[in-house]
């Protein structure tokens, strides 16, 4: 049950190579966020691998975190800790489809309706894929605190995204750590592996 609970929030991450694996660089090498933003926005193709958790008021949940955007297909799997259960996410912009183990598959039109319909809250879905590689999604108004050219801190829909750690390659930043909060729904992602065509 704890898994099928995971699953149905993770569902709010859905929508929207050169391999990147965290390893420090100088920080002259770093092409200030001006510059790297229209890469990062233009960058519709990745590969995430880490790991994820999940805090509400009643429960804390964590996982194996694979997620794969192929412009707007996605593919996200679960694996529970020390490598129990197991789910996987896969859709476009006709639907999405959950495949928990040992359970029916769930369907819908989107993944905010799916949510709505199974966990009775909302969640800007459409955003995360922007907000997950360090960037403001666009067409919504949005505040940045940054720091010697880095993004600390991004509100926008109402929600906070904080980053407390990047990984460096080629001068382009990528969060390697970050957290994304309102209310009582805190999530933390840990990027141990990007790939990412920029």
């Amino acid at each position: 049950m704890a898994l099928r609970s995971l699953v149905l929030s993770i569902i709010l991450l859905l929508t929207g190579c050169a391999g990147v694996t965290p390893s420090p660089e100088p920080v002259d090498a770093e092409r200030p966020w001006k510059e790297q933003y229209p890469a990062l926005l233009a960058a519709d193709s990745w590969q995430l691998k880490g790991k994820i958790g999940i805090r509400t008021a009643r429960e804390n949940n964590n996982a194996t975190l694979f997620w794969q955007q192929l412009q707007q297909h996605y593919q996200i799997e679960l694996t529970g800790p020390l490598g129990q259960g197991g789910a996987r996410i896969e859709g476009d912009e006709n639907g999405v489809t959950i495949d928990v183990a040992g359970e029916e598959s769930l369907w819908a039109a989107s993944p905010e309706l799916l949510m709505e319909q199974t966990l009775g809250w909302q969640f800007p879905v459409r955003d995360l894929p922007y907000w997950i590689r360090g960037i403001p999604a666009p067409g919504h108004p949005f505040k940045l605190s940054m720091d010697q050219q880095r993004l600390q801190k991004l509100v926008q829909n109402n929600w906070e995204i904080n980053y407390l750690r990047f990984t460096n390659r080629n001068g382009y930043l990528l969060p390697e750590k970050l957290t994304i909060s309102r209310n009582d729904l805190r999530l933390t992602i840990i990027a141990k592996e990007w790939q990412i065509q920029l």
